[in-house]
């Protein structure tokens, strides 16, 4: 009797210990993954695009400067943006975070010291608000 007795608290402390942990890895998981890094300095990602025989600049949205830290990759860090990007298409939002837009693609390369991380957006209208949720970034 005793044995159950143990065993059922056993559990009960276990189930309590794993909601505990869901719930912080969600609470966690709330704030925009880009505050976790060193934001160095963002800039507006401006492309060319070609109209008739003329070439217009126009802005596309954000380059973020993340500098480096020991074991981060430009690949992980690719990926790891990427899925931020698919979790936030849940419930989860983000008011001030430049991934939390509608159709924002990241691109990531390596640049000097750190990595160069670019939010792209689909229009001029949104590329404002990717720039604006990016400048906040800055440390």
């Amino acid at each position: 009797m005793l044995h159950k007795k143990i065993l059922g608290s056993l559990a009960l402390t276990s189930a309590l210990l794993v909601a505990g942990a869901s719930f912080a890895a969600s609470a966690e998981s709330s704030h925009c993954i880009l505050q976790s890094r060193q934001v160095t300095h963002v800039t507006p990602y401006k492309v060319q695009e070609r109209v008739g025989r003329s070439t217009v600049t126009k802005l596309a949205g954000a380059q973020v400067f993340v500098q480096a830290e020991p074991g981060l990759t430009a690949q992980w860090l690719q990926l790891t943006l990427a899925r931020h990007i698919s979790e936030m298409r849940g419930p989860t939002s983000m008011k001030d975070c430049a991934l939390d837009l509608d159709d924002v693609s990241v691109k990531v390369d390596p640049a000097g010291s750190g990595f160069s991380v670019k939010l792209i957006a689909k229009n001029s209208k949104q590329a404002e608000e990717v720039l604006r949720r990016a400048r906040l970034l800055a440390k």
